[in-house]
């Protein structure tokens, strides 16, 4: 047991389920730290958890600075500690530790208690005697330093002592003009009628002043009743007994008055505050939730914290090197002071600057960005009112500066994340590609070589061999040829290098293109053309457009057997124009029907021979001319490739006949001859 701490007997502890849990009570004062020290012993030698709880009271809000900082620096290293900080507001101290003890299901409390002579109390008991008596619980008190000793006015004495003489000022002034209302009227009221009226006046005050104020007007409102009104007259004698009765009511009904209304606006005050973070907060998240990166983050995060604190904002993140450096908001002044206090929170992760105890001799208030145990940057807050910051605006800066920080680190992280995300699927597109195109380029290659080493090394060959050896190294170059044309194309089309190059085609005449370099392939396949007689002129590439076409043929071709025919039909529809691919092949995968257009992509891998780039490059293509593409299964078997083509706007009129393919009309050809 720590020297000079007290515990009731060891029956009073309750126990509770899992780890045992601490509350240390802190104090505005000086001693805080120091039972956090003990608090943070005690919990380690327990194994328990422990929170840091501080009871914030109407009377806190006339503690001198040094209090309220020492208070501060408390609750700050209980949370580097390993604590939870709770805030907690009330009227009495002991009943909201009490309550927070229970609901967390305490098995210790440690408070502290002022040492030096004990002081007679008038009124209650004491924190530490209403925690022994009601707690139930394990108890330890621990003798705090004797207060601060009487002398010098510290800093900030001055306002208060000022604003304490004005309250107390203005009771008198309300009971002094309630006194002279009263005496014009009391030939008209009787002394009850009189009596409510300084009821009002009590009530009035209290509104408006503290309780010290508010109980010196209760007081002197009774004796100037009973001294102006009551007989005898102009003293405080009493003719009747009943006038006691109506004065001690009076003053009694006067006390509790001031004490409800000083409660309320303790309260409200609170729940100002409250609300006004919470707000704050809220406003902010859904803020930087929207930021796109880490600009606008910083951005935005300036911009509402000015606009929240209504001061100059900015935030300092250090630089390769670790230097500090200014990544938002106005510049720093130049004073080699503000840089060496940035270093100093940021190593310290500790706030300084103006409105602290902590290098005040500067224009702002810096504070740690993002968690205290590890902070990203600085905060640097310059106040137009720095004796808000201890009070009042620190706490809910220090709230805005760490969701600030954690969502630098959640938008770092993301970062981190999508160019991880980004560089595995470039290396599995390289394994892909590699893969695909060794075996690709290696086919051809040994084709090649095998026919040629034939023709080399056999110069007899009979005239048909030679003429085959020689188309099967025409076949493979022309297939070597696709290949690397399609990677080169793919490659161009993902750059952003490829132009468009529109002008007004006719779409039959690219159809006859495009069949035409397929004449080869085509031979002795079906073909079914279906098109529109009245098909409109389109602003197209041609050349890129031919080359969906052929892609598509061709892999119709792979797909189709060589016995079963592939249609080709183009018609118009709703403002577009749309053409169609479609083979009795074995049709699409379940769910491959969106799958086939990505890169790579093979329904069947190994049955055919390709990378899997042809398709994807269509649809790249089509949407370069700002249509779409699809694929879908046909009903009667096979599958079937579908894009469209917008129609442009003031398309020239077409008065000539186009050739079509073989010189017959497209509607009418059942078969290619091909």
């Amino acid at each position: 047991m720590p020297e000079g701490v007290q515990a009731p007997p060891k029956e009073t502890a309750a126990g509770t389920e899992g780890r045992p849990r601490l509350v240390v009570c802190l104090p505005p004062s000086e001693g805080a730290l120091e039972l956090v020290r003990l608090a943070h012993r005690r919990a380690a030698a327990l194994g328990a958890d422990w929170f840091a709880l501080t009871v914030e009271t109407p009377g806190q809000a006339d503690l001198l600075p040094q209090k309220q900082e020492a208070l501060r620096q408390a609750l700050q290293w209980a949370a580097q500690l390993g604590g939870q900080v709770v805030r907690a507001s009330g009227v009495r101290v002991g009943p909201e530790i009490l309550r927070f003890a229970r609901e967390n299901r305490a098995t210790c409390i440690l408070v502290g208690k002022a040492g030096g002579r004990r002081r007679p109390r008038l009124w209650g008991r004491s924190l530490a005697d209403c925690l022994l008596r009601h707690s139930g619980v394990e108890v330890w008190i621990v003798p705090l330093p004797e207060g601060e000793p009487e002398g010098a006015a510290p800093r900030g004495t001055r306002p208060r002592f000022r604003r304490w003489l004005w309250e107390y000022g203005l009771a008198v002034a309300g009971v002094g003009l309630t006194s002279t209302v009263a005496g014009l009227l009391s030939p008209w009221l009787s002394f009850t009628g009189l009596a409510l009226l300084y009821l009002l006046a009590v009530a009035l005050i209290s509104a408006t002043v503290s309780r010290g104020p508010a109980l010196l007007a209760a007081a002197a409102g009774v004796a100037a009743a009973d001294f102006l009104f009551v007989p005898e007259y102009w003293s405080f004698r009493l003719a009747y007994p009943d006038y006691a009765l109506t004065l001690v009511v009076m003053l009694a009904v006067s006390i509790i008055i001031s004490g409800l209304t000083a409660r309320s606006r303790f309260q409200a005050r609170v729940a100002r505050l409250r609300e006004r973070q919470a707000a704050a907060m809220s406003e902010l998240g859904q803020k930087l939730s929207l930021a796109a990166n880490r600009e606008t983050l910083l951005a935005t995060a300036v911009a509402h914290l000015g606009e929240v604190l209504e001061a100059r904002v900015s935030v300092l993140l250090p630089g390769p090197e670790g230097e500090l450096t200014l990544a938002a908001g106005p510049p720093l002044p130049e004073d080699v002071r503000e840089s060496m206090v940035a270093r100093w929170v940021y190593r310290h992760r500790h706030p300084a600057g103006a409105g602290t105890d902590t290098l005040p001799a500067v224009r702002a208030l810096y504070v740690p960005l993002g968690p205290p145990q590890d902070p990203v940057g600085v905060l640097r807050v310059e106040l137009p009112d720095q004796g808000l910051v201890v009070s009042e605006m620190l706490p809910l800066l220090q709230g805005l500066a760490r969701q600030v920080g954690l969502a630098l680190e959640r938008e770092e992280l993301s970062r981190q994340a999508r160019a991880a995300q980004v560089e595995i699927e470039a290396e599995r597109l390289r394994n892909i590609l590699l893969s695909s195109v060794s075996h690709d380029l290696r086919t051809p290659l040994t084709v090649i070589a095998g026919s040629a080493s034939t023709l080399l090394e056999n110069p007899g060959l009979d005239k048909a061999t030679r003429a085959e050896l020689a188309h099967n190294i025409y076949e493979e170059a022309r297939r070597l040829d696709r290949l690397v044309h399609n990677l080169l194309e793919m490659s161009r089309l993902e750059s952003g290098r490829v132009e468009l190059h529109p002008d007004w085609h006719d779409l039959e005449e690219v159809l006859g293109s495009a069949l035409h370099q397929l004449e080869t392939r085509l031979q002795g396949r079906p073909l079914v053309l279906e098109l529109d007689p009245d098909l409109p002129l389109v602003q197209v590439d041609a050349i890129l457009l031919e080359r969906v076409l052929i892609n598509l043929l061709d892999n119709a071709l792979k797909y189709s057997p060589g016995d079963r025919p592939i249609t080709l039909k183009a018609h118009r529809s709703k403002g577009e124009v749309v053409v169609e691919v479609a083979d009795h092949g074995p049709g699409l995968p379940p769910g491959a029907e969106a799958r086939v257009f990505d890169k790579f992509y093979q329904a069947a891998p190994g049955t055919h021979r390709g990378v899997g780039l042809g398709l994807s490059i269509c649809r790249s293509i089509v949407e370069m001319h700002g249509g779409r593409m699809e694929a879908a299964n046909r009903p009667e078997g096979g599958a079937v490739f579908r894009f469209t083509l917008p129609l442009g706007k003031d398309a020239p009129a077409d008065n000539g006949e186009m050739p079509h393919p073989q010189g017959q009309a497209p509607h009418e050809t059942p078969h290619s001859p091909y």
